[in-house]
């Protein structure tokens, strides 16, 4: 069991990464990106690849309130021609309600770029299922369908490892709440 764990915690680490690196490996100048959590992200890796540079002091996540129209572009933007507008969009869906991300995530996880898009995708629909919970299973439903149906291996296993964590993360929070 415990092993079980390090393998979502490793798969989920190195699916995270590996999406950073690719985004940042084809940046050509630092996104404009609205959303104040992946601003904070952008600002960290900027600044660890440009250490002689002092990046801008990150916005608090509570300063801004996040728009219908911020929900609305992030979707348009998951079907961007550009890969950096496309990944930052779809992690910033993960932000946002889950009416209105959960559909976009899906799209993306049929249609996106395997590499990248999916496992962005997977890491948003996880972060909307632990912080807004799962309750009618549409989630867990999605990530499943991308288990069994998917045309990469490597998302097959990012897939997996999600739904794991999610299911054992909202096991744990109805444990708790018996108690």
């Amino acid at each position: 069991m415990a092993q079980t764990s390090v393998i979502v915690a490793t798969l989920t680490v190195l699916g995270a990464l590996g999406g950073i690196a690719y985004v940042h490996a084809t940046r050509e100048e630092p996104a404009r990106v609205s959303d104040p959590v992946a601003r904070s992200t952008e600002t960290a890796i900027v600044a660890a690849s440009k250490p002689e540079e002092s990046p801008p002091p990150p916005q608090p996540a509570s300063s801004r309130h996040i728009t219908s129209d911020d929900v609305t572009r992030w979707i348009a933007d998951t079907q961007s021609i550009d890969a950096k507008t496309r990944a930052a969009a779809i992690s910033a869906l993960a932000n946002a309600p889950k009416a209105q991300a959960i559909p976009a995530l899906e799209r993306v996880l049929e249609s996106g770029e395997p590499q990248v898009d999916r496992q962005i995708a997977l890491q948003s629909l996880h972060t909307l299922a632990l912080n807004e919970g799962d309750d009618n299973g549409r989630i867990r439903d999605i990530i499943r369908h991308t288990m069994y149906h998917s045309d990469d291996e490597g998302v097959t296993q990012s897939a997996q490892a999600f739904l794991e964590d999610i299911e054992a993360a909202l096991a744990e929070r109805a444990g708790s709440a018996t108690n």
